[in-house]
């Protein structure tokens, strides 16, 4: 599967998933116990956009927090002759910030890991074990689905899933691209293993705010095609729903 994203390229609409009977009859997320969660996030902006109002919760209930960021999110913009990767990497470092203190989150943990944007998988390995080593007993380990579509998001979700199989701790997988290939009436999502947890007002609010912090990202960076926003608005919208899906992969077993 390629997956393409742009203003001909936009995939489901919101309508549509806002039509399905499957998510819409999804089963709650059970209450999270948990030492300690560690999210992964294969590019700055990940974890908010799949899981901004569950690290909300995660924070208003106390649990330590830490992100561990896997590349710097430096290839958004392959084509780009506006900025550098070097000062893309910047920006969105400094963006990913921002948007976990919207989030509520005044001095965010983060350990960056500066692997390379779109070529995570030849560092699978080193990712995997880096996982493992940070993971304890009553952890939970937050990660993209390993099917969710974009290469680094499928090669942190296997890597996340063996890390904390060898630890022994929880894992739930966030979706982010899933949403734009998938169809909302099939079994691509496993509907079985799916859960949904509700944002309240506030929730939903904060964390549309916090959306907003990613400039590069939801906004064109120069006047070319290859400078485009990399999330317009259409694709926007399906972060913004009063709920977040997690994948629950300890129900596969």
């Amino acid at each position: 599967m390629q997956l393409i994203v742009d203003e001909g390229h936009l995939g489901q609409s919101e309508e549509a998933w806002k039509g399905s009977e499957r998510l819409a009859n999804l089963a709650p997320l059970a209450p999270i116990r948990a030492r300690r969660v560690l999210i992964v996030a294969p590019h700055p902006d990940d974890e908010v956009f799949g899981a901004g109002g569950l690290i909300q919760h995660l924070l208003s209930e106390g649990i330590p927090l830490e992100v561990v960021a896997v590349t710097d999110g430096e290839g958004s913009h392959p084509g780009s002759t506006a900025i550098s990767t070097v000062d893309l990497a910047s920006a969105r470092v400094r963006e990913s910030l921002e948007a976990l203190r919207r989030l509520g989150w005044r001095e965010p943990l983060i350990t960056r890991l500066h692997l390379p944007d779109s070529n995570v998988r030849g560092y699978r390995q080193q990712l995997q074990e880096t996982l493992r080593l940070k993971l304890r007993p009553g952890d939970l380990c937050i990660a993209p689905w390993r099917f969710d579509g974009h290469p680094d998001h499928d090669v942190c979700g296997e890597a996340s899933l063996h890390a904390s199989r060898s630890a022994g701790v929880q894992i739930l997988s966030y979706l982010v691209w899933t949403w734009h290939w998938a169809d909302p009436n099939s079994t691509d999502i496993p509907w079985r293993l799916s859960r949904r947890f509700e944002l309240s007002r506030r929730a939903r609010a904060k964390k549309r705010w916090a959306t907003s912090a990613f400039a590069s990202q939801v906004q064109a960076i120069g006047p070319d095609a290859a400078d485009a926003a990399i999330l317009p608005a259409p694709l926007l919208r399906r972060f913004w729903r009063p709920f977040e899906v997690f994948i629950d992969e300890a129900q596969a077993t």
